[in-house]
């Protein structure tokens, strides 16, 4: 009888709440672990239309009937969530927690899942530039005697903020350093060669020597940095 009642009684315990933020690897091997999760998108429609992880579901966190939509959820699967870098799904997390699902957040979102390099679902089909050949690339960097290497996506959001950014420079610093764009597409043999695993990218080389490797989002004062270091005037 006591059995009976332990069982009975362990029936009918809520499953535990909890609420977790992960960095892109552990998220994206949680989420293969978990065959039963929604994997949850609350940007809005137009960004994922954009591009998006695949296989997510779309629920735009600012539409006036979001907490509504959240609940035509089945609360016995985990719930994976995020946003274009944190802020929105944190706030959604939040909500979801209290409505009683298990969730998981994607710290820093889809600007840091692609940054990484992760697979996408609904990118619009865009022309690529042409991919470097191996030794051709070895050849500028080696003759240059002051580069800076840009690594790009034409998907990847903080890429084509800064690209402006980096054109001013190219021109700004015009006869001393020499600027090379490699779009990450189709150019994963020169990745490969230099471990480059997130973008935006940089390398600066002088006098055919790797002296700085650098990655993530930079100002338009950081990325002078690296047109200083090509030239020497600083270190």
């Amino acid at each position: 009888m006591k059995l009976l009642s332990f069982l009975f009684l362990g029936f009918c315990l809520p499953l535990t709440i909890f609420s977790q933020t992960l960095e892109v690897e552990p998220f994206e091997q949680k989420l293969k672990e978990t065959p039963k999760a929604i994997l949850l998108d609350v940007r809005t429609s137009g960004e994922f239309g954009g591009g998006h992880l695949p296989k997510a579901k779309n629920m735009d966190f600012r539409s006036a009937d979001f907490a509504n939509q959240i609940k035509t959820l089945p609360k016995d699967q985990p719930i994976f969530v995020y946003c274009l870098s944190g802020g929105r799904s944190a706030q959604a997390a939040e909500l979801l927690k209290k409505e009683g699902y298990q969730v998981t957040e994607l710290k820093g979102g889809y600007l840091k899942w692609t940054t990484k390099l992760k697979p996408l679902e609904g990118v619009p089909a865009v022309a690529h530039d042409a991919a470097w050949d191996v030794e051709a690339f070895a050849k500028e960097t080696a003759n240059g005697k002051a580069v800076v290497v840009d690594f790009y996506a034409k998907w990847c959001a903080p890429c084509l903020k800064m690209m402006p950014t980096v054109d001013k420079l190219a021109s700004d610093f015009a006869g001393r350093v020499k600027v090379l764009k490699v779009e990450a597409d189709g150019n994963q043999a020169v990745l490969q060669q230099f471990g480059i695993d997130e973008i935006p990218s940089f390398l600066v080389f002088q006098n055919g020597k790797m002296i700085q490797k650098t990655s993530g989002f930079r100002e338009e004062a950081q990325l002078k940095e690296l047109f200083d270091q090509a030239i020497g005037t600083i270190r």
